[in-house]
């Protein structure tokens, strides 16, 4: 009896530890407060101005403290705005454990993003330009791009900073183009999926290695993952069909959004 209820209390510990990895790694951002990056809205800024309180998605507060040596950017902001950390700014910094900054960049604050629906996919950059340019100043600010073109929290600022070449804050019409060519769903609404997998499929033998597939998704960093989503049957390449559903997946977002609606339902 000793030993079967020894096996009991191991299994039940086991369990419990089970469980409670699952539920760290859920949540948006695992790491929590050991992140070295730190991605969030800027909630309080003390009388110095140098130290902060940065709410991350899923997590609690960060505290994050400026010191000689931290690099700070304000991206998003014209020349004559103020460069000076505000509550309701987005924030994404690079600290150490201790929470002293090594880099950190504000943004202005972004609203949710806004989809153009299903008629962007045909739309030249002319006229997603003018859809996109709300208040008419024919350049494209840090909140309308970030709204309705390509909404990331993470990576948006280090896009927006490479192509906004004259650093005024906004993007030409140049620039925005620029920006919109490595946008996922801009590239692969371009031409048809079928069309895609021809001419990623070097080889001719009507799969995809995931060195292929790079061609396809722009997603450089989690290819990997991606990749083994999209591949259904788990056979190491892609098919035509399973190529063309990871392509709609990322053009149709008409599409997932009502999906995840009947969900919430």
């Amino acid at each position: 009896m000793k030993l079967k209820s020894s096996r009991t209390v191991a299994a039940v510990l086991i369990g419990i530890l089970f469980i409670g990895s699952a539920n760290v790694y859920a949540k948006p951002n695992s790491k929590g407060a050991d992140s070295a990056i730190v991605v969030g809205t800027l909630t309080s800024v003390d009388s110095s101005g140098k130290a902060f309180d940065v709410q991350q998605t899923g997590e609690s507060l960060r505290r994050l403290q400026l010191d000689s040596k931290s690099k700070v950017s304000f991206i998003g902001f014209s020349g004559k705005s103020k460069h000076e950390p505000q509550v309701g700014f987005g924030v994404k910094a690079s600290c150490g454990k201790d929470g002293q900054i090594k880099t950190i960049t504000f943004t202005p604050p972004i609203g949710k993003p806004s989809s153009l629906g299903e008629k962007r996919l045909t739309m030249t950059e002319q006229e997603l330009f003018k859809m996109v340019d709300q208040d008419g100043s024919k350049s494209i600010s840090y909140g309308e791009f970030s709204e309705q073109i390509y909404y990331s929290p993470k990576h948006g600022p280090d896009s927006f900073r490479k192509t906004d070449q004259d650093g005024d804050g906004v993007l030409n019409a140049t620039e925005f183009n620029t920006a919109l060519s490595g946008v996922s769903w801009w590239k692969l609404s371009r031409t048809t999926p079928d069309e895609w997998f021809v001419q990623a499929d070097e080889n001719k033998d009507d799969t995809l290695s995931i060195k292929e597939f790079a061609s396809i998704c722009t997603s450089g960093n989690h290819i990997e993952n991606i990749f083994k989503r999209a591949d259904g049957d788990k056979s190491g390449g892609l098919t035509r069909s399973e190529t063309e559903a990871y392509i709609r997946s990322v053009t149709h977002e008409e599409k997932k959004e009502k999906k995840s609606r009947k969900k919430r339902k």
